[in-house]
């Protein structure tokens, strides 16, 4: 079990629940279904805390205020969520009831010394969350049942750096660690499971989010709410940080593609996304038009994921030439138009270029080998040059006459001219290299 803060032994402190980020890292136990000593007074939730694992100068004044629930939200996955209580401590004195992910300190009588809170312990793995990320809310189902329908029950999360850091926060020395805060005071749900979002507010501290600490309560005061013979209950189950996704298009390798009237080319257009996805969210890849415009553009392929991939894409067949293609990913859940590529993309449409064959000439690409057949040829001292379309040479090459010639090139896939050169004499044309 895992305390993370306390309000007085006597008094119910609020609780904060809390959710950590590597990338998008989450809080441990946070849907409330592992516990320890179960079924004894000392039951806690695996990665929380509350009462019996407090720390302070009235901890024999604690009591049992927390247990494990079959009562769930509807459409969980699990099977179990926590309760929280209020309980009349004697002598006029409420102690609220509490859970956190760091420890409870009972260090004063009355509810609301400032000696009763709960504390992150960075020395106690039983009392700290790590985090390490900057979540953008805490998302939390709730159940809440005052005595009073008036009175209200509360969330708090705090991320902050390496200190032990107090809910409520101290403001000589452990407000200067925090580096956001989400809270929430809320009504009654009567007996109806409500789910809550929360933002984080972040200040202008260099503050790196190494903890969170959560904290949630039966009423927002030391002491507030009621109990007797009923009490004040809150039922918490499954708590998650949410981090807004962010969708980037990668690089797009290699940057010249070809296709024809009957043929189609591969493309696999990669993509990072990191935050929070829902599950079944499609990442889809969209092809611009010939002038680079997403006006219209052209779906090439999906890949359903909640994390970085690749997405295998297919240029259609019949694309029309031009050199100022780009490619873009999108998703559909949470919706996300991602920057293109940021390059531009060659797709040429080689319908009707065929390789070069002449009665006693014959010039191709096999693979990565550019193929001269001259073995009928008659020709003296012939030398091959090869262009690209942009009439830069690629390749100078001697040949030898009555010889199938073998060269190996490298060069991209694309439309080529050649030009064969004898003397005064020479042939050219083009040639598709797929």
């Amino acid at each position: 079990m895992k305390v993370r803060s306390i309000l007085m032994a006597a008094a119910c402190l609020l609780f904060i629940s809390h959710y950590s980020a590597a990338q998008t890292p989450q809080v441990n136990n946070s849907g409330f279904e592992n516990w320890d000593n179960l079924g004894a007074a000392t039951e806690e939730p695996t990665d929380w805390n509350s009462f019996m694992s407090a720390s302070g100068s009235y901890t024999s004044y604690a009591a049992q205020q927390i247990k494990r629930s079959t009562q769930k939200r509807p459409g969980t996955s699990g099977t179990y969520s926590a309760i929280i209580w209020s309980r009349d401590a004697g002598l006029g004195i409420i102690a609220n009831g509490n859970m956190t992910t760091g420890q409870v300190n009972m260090g004063g009588m009355l509810p609301s010394s400032t000696s009763n809170y709960n504390s992150t312990i960075t020395t106690n793995a039983a009392f700290y969350e790590t985090l390490g990320a900057s979540p953008d809310s805490l998302i939390v189902w709730v159940r809440f049942h005052p005595v009073t329908s008036t009175n209200q029950g509360r969330v708090h999360a705090i991320l902050h750096g390496n200190y032990n850091v107090h809910d409520p926060i101290d403001a000589a020395n452990s407000l200067p660690h925090v580096k956001a805060e989400a809270t929430l005071n809320f009504a009654s749900t009567g007996t109806t499971w409500v789910r809550k979002s929360i933002p984080f507010v972040y200040n202008t501290s260099t503050n790196t989010p190494d903890y969170i600490l959560i904290s949630f309560s039966t009423n927002p005061t030391a002491g507030g709410g009621s109990a007797g013979t009923t009490c004040d209950s809150l039922y918490v189950d499954d708590l998650s940080l949410f981090y807004n996704p962010v969708l980037t298009t990668g690089t797009i390798n290699p940057l010249t593609y070809l296709v024809s009237s009957t043929m189609s080319a591969s493309v696999s257009v990669p993509f990072t996304l990191t935050g929070s996805m829902n599950s079944g969210n499609i990442v889809t890849a969209q092809l611009s038009d010939a002038t680079g415009s997403f006006v219209s553009p052209q779906n090439i392929g999906t890949l359903t994921a909640t994390t970085s991939g690749t997405v295998p894409g297919t240029i259609p067949a019949g694309t029309a030439t031009s050199s100022n293609y780009r490619i873009r990913v999108v998703s559909s859940s949470y919706p996300i138009t991602a920057a293109d590529n940021g390059t531009n993309i060659t797709i040429s449409d080689v319908t009707g270029i065929q390789n070069y064959q002449s009665a006693n000439t014959s010039v191709y690409f096999s693979q990565s080998q550019l193929v001269v057949d001259l073995q009928q040829a008659t020709y003296n001292k012939p030398i091959i040059q090869v262009y690209n379309m942009s009439g830069q040479i690629v390749g100078n090459f001697i040949v030898k006459n009555n010889s199938l010639n073998r060269i190996d090139v490298t060069i991209p896939a694309g439309i080529y001219m050649f030009r064969i050169m004898d003397g005064e004499n020479s042939i050219s044309g083009k040639i598709v290299k797929l």
